[in-house]
């Protein structure tokens, strides 16, 4: 299995009711010494009682693993440190949640934050609800600066996923945003590690199957962007989205979608490529897109602009309700 374990455990100290499910939270990480301290701090943040966590380290080099064994000596929460060889983000994921105990697992990413009641009120909707998984809005800021950039609020989980996979709205943030049922986890196969950037949005929609996904509109959760993150290497982008669609629509039906779906994909990369000076690759995939439905070329950008601008325009309205400054 390429894994190895470490006995890094904190002591549980808070008061632990007989009717407070346990939460496991399951952390991979890579090369993320620079930002992991800061992630587990707002799981120790976390007004939820009874957490356990799990890091997943994927042969990160960097001096990670001696911070999260510094941080769980310290914690109130039991901290599991497992070692990996490097296999990438999905297998760590799967390796975290088939160690994990917990009645619900968070995912959470080891740049990323959460505010200090995501997971009460993530249970509290879960146990209302019956639902196979809970997501929650999200706010982006910029590593260098901190400074926040967009938020994105979803009310309707399951119908957010339409946008999603067409590129036409945005993602869910599953990788940190999401709190799962035990129950739906054992339905579902995990995470496919033949997919990289398009891991979440396969599992989203095979959770989907099993059940409508809830999301709370409060900014919960706070995305880090930097240079570094798995979403902005264009190369290896288009196959793996693509693999994505041959299997979504293997039975033929939705061709409509599909067309715009997959023209979408190519004027993405074709546009990305262009905004890199790389001219010569933009061109056939723009010409790719075309031939699959030819309006995307046009209403791609001006959706990704639309959306851009929503994203700034809720910076206003959420400012006050995350509790966290710029």
């Amino acid at each position: 299995m390429g894994c190895s374990w470490l006995a890094v455990s904190g002591q549980l100290v808070r008061p632990l009711g007989t009717d407070r499910p346990l939460v496991s939270v399951v952390i991979p990480m890579f090369q993320a010494a620079s930002w992991i301290r800061e992630t587990l701090a707002t799981v120790s943040d976390q007004t939820y009682p009874q957490i356990e966590i799990i890091v997943v380290d994927d042969g990160s080099t960097d001096g990670g693993v001696e911070i999260v064994t510094e941080f769980a000596a310290g914690s109130e929460n039991p901290v599991r440190l497992i070692r990996t060889t490097n296999r990438g983000v999905a297998a760590a994921r799967n390796t975290g949640i088939k160690e994990s105990t917990g009645t619900f697992v968070a995912l959470l990413d080891a740049d990323d934050l959460w505010q200090p009641g995501k997971l009460e009120l993530q249970v509290a909707n879960l146990n209302r609800s019956s639902a196979p998984m809970c997501t929650c809005g999200f706010e982006f800021f910029d590593d260098r600066t901190g400074r926040r950039t967009g938020v994105v609020r979803v009310r309707d989980g399951s119908a957010a996923l339409r946008g999603w996979l067409s590129l036409e709205g945005n993602g869910l943030a599953l990788a940190s945003a999401a709190l799962i049922s035990r129950s739906a986890l054992d339905e579902l196969r995990l995470f496919d590690p033949e997919f990289s950037v398009s891991a979440d949005l396969d599992f989203a929609l095979r959770m989907s199957e099993i059940g409508h996904i809830d999301s709370l509109p409060d900014v919960l959760v706070r995305y880090r962007l930097h240079a570094h993150q798995m979403h902005r290497q264009i190369s290896g982008l288009h196959g793996d989205v693509a693999l994505l669609h041959d299997r979504v629509f293997a039975g033929g039906e939705r061709r409509a979608f599909e067309r715009r779906c997959r023209a979408n994909l190519a004027a993405h990369i074709g546009y990305s490529h262009l905004w890199n000076g790389h001219v010569d690759l933009a061109l056939p995939s723009l010409w790719r897109s075309v031939r699959h439905d030819p309006r995307r070329v046009f209403t791609l950008p001006v959706r990704a602009v639309v959306r851009r601008l929503g994203r700034r325009a809720r910076l206003w309205t959420s400012g006050r309700s995350t509790g966290w400054t710029s």
